[in-house]
């Protein structure tokens, strides 16, 4: 697979020193990687040991954000540590079986932009394992986004992502959403996730609908 050298330098506030996830979730989601990741991985911002020490059926593993440490974890399975920019992936389209992103959105420049790569590298059957940080509905939302207009232009990580609609807009849907609201920082709430591309099925009937509306006369749907 090709190399594209251009690394992310933002560093998620739940991975800077002082400020870890809660342990109860890291535990979740290494237990949900364990039992989804299986054949061609792409794990997007592993940042401790631990977070590979649960793989069991892969045949190759390419790391994008992981410090060195990480990447020596699993001396058994075919890793490939990759410096690139996931809104840029230097791999072929349906690439991989299972990606996995850990509290990488956040620091991305074009969170849709990454999560329409990570589209493009997923395989038909492919999952998308997600655990990133998020905007929250309500009020606790509009406090996010006033956070982050005092943030902007630093090197903190952005506090407003909303995942599940960036995911959404990617092509991707949405299968299972576990929020997390931790104690010490309310303001920030977590989401754990899988996502994978439409059933062809769907997208079938989606299609026919959108075809039969348009020859019946009637409005024709949004995005036509």
């Amino acid at each position: 697979m090709t190399r594209q050298v251009r690394a992310v330098r933002v560093r998620c506030q739940y991975k800077r020193a002082g400020s870890a996830a809660p342990v109860e979730m890291l535990h979740r989601f290494r237990a949900l990687t364990g039992k989804r990741a299986t054949g061609q991985v792409l794990d997007i911002g592993a940042f401790a040991p631990e977070d590979l020490l649960g793989y069991r059926h892969i045949r190759y593993l390419a790391l994008i954000g992981a410090p060195a440490e990480v990447e020596r974890a699993r001396a058994d399975l075919v890793v490939d540590p990759v410096d690139a920019d996931p809104a840029q992936l230097p791999f072929p389209a349906a690439a991989f079986d299972v990606v996995v992103s850990r509290f990488a959105l956040c620091c991305a420049a074009k969170p849709r932009a990454v999560l329409q790569e990570v589209s493009r590298v997923l395989r038909p059957l492919g999952q998308l394992l997600f655990l990133e940080h998020t905007r929250a509905p309500g009020v606790i939302g509009r406090a996010q986004d006033e956070a982050q207009e005092m943030l902007r232009g630093t090197s903190h990580c952005r506090l407003n992502v909303e995942v599940l609609l960036h995911v959404q807009l990617s092509g991707l849907v949405v299968h299972r959403a576990d929020w997390f609201w931790p104690a010490g920082q309310v303001r920030v709430p977590l989401v754990q996730g899988v996502a994978t591309h439409p059933d062809p099925q769907y997208e079938r009937e989606l299609g026919w609908l959108r075809g039969s509306t348009g020859r019946t006369g009637d409005p024709p749907w949004p995005g036509r």
